[in-house]
């Protein structure tokens, strides 16, 4: 699913929530109390709390202020790297990558 970046947070959340396998995988990272709730997910997704923290996350990743962050947290120099070029396609793949070589880990 594509949103454009015009959108409001709310109409993001919005169009994201009518894909059922959208849904199905953010489901996957939700407490137990989330799921299965699409008015509770809406509710949560579209509260000011939420709304904050993804617009700070934005502004990081847009400034390249995320890329220390990343590394701080223990992410690979390559997933830092990625947040600080701005592709934020690259830096999901960077992260998914990075989170699936450590759960295999474990």
């Amino acid at each position: 699913a594509v949103v454009s970046t015009q959108s409001t947070g709310k109409e993001a959340v919005d169009y994201l929530l009518q894909c059922p396998e959208t849904v199905a995988k953010l489901e996957q990272h939700l407490p137990e109390t989330l799921k299965g709730s699409p008015d509770a997910l809406r509710q949560t997704l579209n509260s000011p709390q939420f709304q904050q923290g993804l617009q700070v996350f934005s502004n990081a990743f847009k400034s390249g202020q995320l890329a220390p962050i990343m590394k701080s947290l223990g992410f690979t120099d390559s997933a830092g790297n990625v947040a600080a070029g701005g592709d934020f396609e690259a830096f999901v793949k960077a992260v998914v990558k990075v989170t699936g070589e450590t759960q295999a880990e474990t």
